[in-house]
């Protein structure tokens, strides 16, 4: 969320506050295996430290942690000067002062003897080598996580080249060596590595390369939802994401609409099946069905003819 705009306008302020309240209360939200009520995390941007200790202490009372985004690459952060667009040396002293107003404010601002955690993510810097001494002044700034998205800001085509998760280790050497991490005497703060991964077995190269606390991954999940989990290989097919996902939509029958379903089911095709005719029936089939039965039995007489090998998803960036 955009400090200065929510600031502004009241109706948002509210509606946001009404989504994080409901987000406590609706039993969709609780963990179906262990009973636990999944955390939630308010994402500010802006560059006026004022404007987003107000909304932190607003809306600290409904969050689990507050996350201060420093790596938006889109126009209108460059636009409004915030996001990725505050990675530049000259406006570190700026971010220190937010990270510490953040910090303080979010403990003051709570009933409980507890604070909520303010965690940054944050892009490379444009001078590269820089990115480590900024990680260490976020985290003595009171940061208690750090997540790196290991590229450069840019507003088109920003994946275009792999990470450099080089530099994620560097943060977690100079972290340690700081004595800030969470595994030091003392120490507080973890990392988080983004980029590159597109499987189970990229997960895993990635945490040794980087010796990381943990990998955030985005849009990769939505049209491969079981990227998480160990067994994810190249026996898993786009046809077999489909089915599992219908499934779930049809014993949890309340919690997805038709065009979320189709939005997530063209993910899936997208990344399942090679571009083909028999893509596009595929594609326009499942858009035009009209329930998550229908859906789910085109899915599964496409699994009845269709080789496994041949819609497998690619393992590899």
């Amino acid at each position: 969320m955009y400090t200065t705009s929510a600031l502004e306008d009241l109706a948002v302020y509210e509606q946001l506050v009404k989504a994080l309240q409901l987000g406590r209360a609706a039993p969709e939200n609780r963990d179906r295996v262990t009973g636990q009520v999944a955390p939630q995390i308010v994402q500010l941007a802006g560059d006026d430290p004022d404007a987003l200790v107000r909304t932190a202490k607003t809306l600290a009372p409904y969050a689990d942690g507050i996350d201060l985004n420093l790596g938006c690459p889109q126009r209108r952060a460059k636009d409004n000067h915030y996001g990725g667009y505050l990675l530049s040396r000259k406006d570190w002293p700026l971010l220190e002062t937010i990270g510490m107003l953040l910090v303080s404010h979010a403990v003051s601002s709570m009933s409980q003897a507890v604070s909520i955690p303010i965690t940054v993510k944050i892009r490379l810097c444009d001078h590269a080598p820089d990115t480590p001494k900024l990680a260490v002044k976020l985290a003595a700034s009171g940061a208690k996580i750090v997540t790196l998205h290991a590229r450069h800001v840019a507003i088109h085509r920003r994946r275009a080249n792999a990470a450099k998760l080089n530099f994620v280790a560097d943060i977690r050497d100079a972290l340690d060596l700081a004595g800030l991490h969470a595994s030091q005497p003392g120490g507080h703060c973890y990392v988080l590595s983004n980029g590159n991964v597109r499987s189970w077995i990229d997960i895993v190269k990635n945490l040794e390369q980087t010796r990381a606390d943990g990998v955030l991954v985005g849009e990769p999940l939505l049209d491969k939802p079981q990227l998480f989990a160990p067994s994810f290989g190249t026996t898993f097919t786009g046809l077999d994401a489909m089915h599992n996902y219908l499934s779930m939509c049809e014993k949890y029958p309340l919690e997805s609409t038709m065009p979320r379903i189709h939005q997530h089911l063209q993910y899936m095709v997208g990344a399942g099946f090679p571009p083909s005719r028999e893509t596009r029936i595929i594609h326009d089939t499942l858009r035009a069905s009209p329930s998550v039965q229908s859906m789910l039995q085109y899915v599964e007489s496409l699994q009845s003819v269709s080789p496994p090998s041949s819609m497998q998803f690619e393992n590899s960036l």
